[in-house]
């Protein structure tokens, strides 16, 4: 509001403010003002560049809050990065050579009158569901003995519910699977909110029904060999992130590696058995050899059980019990 340099009255305008000089002090040369607009308009620059300020502020606050509690829910149902891609298909084999069978407990073979096939290939059966923590590790595994055989594409990050253990995984949900070899299909039978996501077939219910008494996770190979849990405890990657799981991939000395890797290897060599050893330059490696003849326990009894759905099964050499990692489907 402008105002009288000589008596200090403020008026609404310069022009009022004038006509006021012109009447009350008519020997003193007007000058009006020229720098209230420059004033007001500084002040109210200032006040936007505060409150600029205190919302960027606060979005980086906000987001610093969410990295540190871990909420990458943003990055579910999309594609995996290349990076990531790579450490899973990278794993060496001079790496699986000396990881061996790990900790991990052994496919089981079965009796079946006839191989699962399709399109002239051994079929690998895999019915899981994405909220489900024995099959977020398991499909760490699966992917990395799957692509020594071939590719994978459209696979897309997950994580387990959060009241179930929150592991990172991968997904099947909309993944393709290429190989000159086997066919892998997938049905993930549930979401992360355990909302029903993939129906099986009349054919994939009967043999999960036959074997697995509708539990996750449930893989059939070749008609020859089953898995009916994850075949290392989920607790082995608690905490850990996508990136911080596969960047030890390849780390014989990790105990991610060897939980991993290990029921890799068993995979692998249960392939290499039904497909007739192709191709040979993975077939003849000696992790793709593996004896496995009697059943490994889990290295995690007491984590599973106590847990209300881990199931237990009369397997090994003398009916030995031990126990597998599984979720039972209601």
């Amino acid at each position: 509001m402008p105002k009288c340099s000589i008596c200090g009255r403020k008026f609404e305008s310069i022009s009022a403010l004038e006509a006021h000089h012109r009447a009350v002090h008519p020997n003193s040369k007007f000058s009006p003002p020229r720098f209230s607009a420059g004033r007001n308009l500084l002040t109210i620059m200032l006040i936007i560049l505060v409150a600029v300020g205190a919302l960027v502020g606060y979005l980086i606050y906000f987001q610093s809050q969410q990295n540190s509690q871990g909420s990458d829910s943003y990055l579910f149902n999309t594609p995996i990065s290349s990076a990531l891609y790579q450490n899973l298909t990278g794993v060496s084999f001079s790496t699986l050579s000396s990881i061996g069978t790990g900790n991990a407990a052994y496919p089981t073979a079965i009796s079946s009158s006839s191989p699962l096939t399709l399109d002239g290939k051994p079929e690998i059966l895999y019915i899981g569901a994405e909220f489900c923590p024995f099959c977020a590790a398991e499909r760490w595994s699966l992917v990395v003995a799957l692509t020594k055989f071939g590719n994978f594409s459209n696979l897309e990050y997950m994580r387990s519910a959060a009241d179930d253990g929150n592991i990172a995984t991968l997904t099947f949900l909309n993944a393709n699977y290429t190989s000159k070899y086997i066919a892998f299909v997938s049905v993930e039978n549930e979401d992360r909110n355990r909302n029903p996501l993939q129906a099986t077939t009349q054919t994939e219910q009967q043999l999960w029904d036959k074997y697995d008494a509708n539990s996750y996770p449930f893989i059939d190979i070749g008609g020859r060999y089953i898995i009916t849990s994850s075949q290392f405890p989920y607790s082995d990657l608690y905490g850990l992130n996508w990136t911080q799981i596969a960047s030890q991939l390849n780390n014989p000395g990790s105990s991610v590696a060897k939980a991993i890797d290990g029921a890799a290897n068993t995979l692998i060599s249960v392939i290499c058995k039904v497909d007739g050893g192709n191709p040979g330059s993975v077939c003849s490696q000696s992790f793709a050899k593996l004896s496995l003849e009697s059943p490994q326990s889990s290295a995690d009894e007491a984590f599973c059980l106590a847990s209300a759905n881990c199931s237990t099964h009369l397997t090994g050499e003398g009916g030995n019990e031990f126990i597998s990692s599984r979720y039972d489907h209601l």
